[in-house]
């Protein structure tokens, strides 16, 4: 992991807003460079290593935030003695990006960006050691509870749900941003509906 500087700091931060305001494609690193201040073009090499470690490093931050409010989450969840319940655990993965994405401006990519990197990053990895404690525990305390599964069905459909659950916020992001939500359910009544969803995936028998 690199070590944090203003500059580092800086084009973090214009890469974070540009990112969510446009999404990956339609933003250079010259704009985020020249945006954040910094006079050499090649700031994104020296501090990032290249644009894929400036990805890296925006995700790294928003997955911070996002584990400090499932963390919160999870806390009371545990206080309501629900902390090995499927469901309650699904809501502690779901409801807390749901908050972010409901108060995100008209037009954001933060879900597709985050549906863009999570299968390119390994939660497990000494590198997200520090921001996704809660995140692991979530996939731990699942695995645990899906006691009618093989070990291995029960990693399989865990990592599964994961994935579908970004995968289904950066459509609805998608189809908002295009028009195309006309009699569609709304954004509470979807993330009942995936929640319902990945509940029942994740009970479902196994069937070898």
């Amino acid at each position: 992991m690199s070590k944090p500087s203003p500059a580092r700091d800086a084009i973090t931060d214009v890469a974070d807003r540009m990112f969510a305001e446009r999404g990956v494609d339609e933003v250079s690193l010259r704009e985020i460079v020249i945006e954040s201040g910094q006079k050499n073009v090649s700031a994104v090499q020296y501090y990032f290593g290249g644009r894929d470690g400036l990805f890296l490093a925006v995700f790294r931050r928003r997955l911070a935030k996002l584990n400090e409010a499932r963390s919160a989450y999870l806390e009371v969840v545990d206080s309501e003695g629900r902390g090995e319940d499927i469901r309650s655990l699904i809501e502690v993965s779901i409801v807390p990006l749901a908050n972010y994405l409901r108060s995100a401006t008209d037009g954001s990519h933060y879900a597709r960006f985050s549906a863009r990197m999570t299968p390119r990053v390994d939660f497990t990895s000494r590198d997200f050691a520090d921001i996704s404690d809660v995140s692991r525990e979530i996939i731990v305390r699942l695995r645990r509870a899906l006691v009618h599964l093989p070990e291995d069905a029960a990693a399989t459909r865990v990592d599964l749900i994961m994935n579908m659950m970004v995968s289904a916020f950066a459509a609805y992001e998608q189809r908002q941003e295009e028009g195309l939500l006309a009699g569609a359910a709304s954004f509470d009544d979807m993330v009942t509906h995936l929640i319902e969803m990945a509940v029942g995936a994740l009970t479902a028998p196994h069937n070898p």
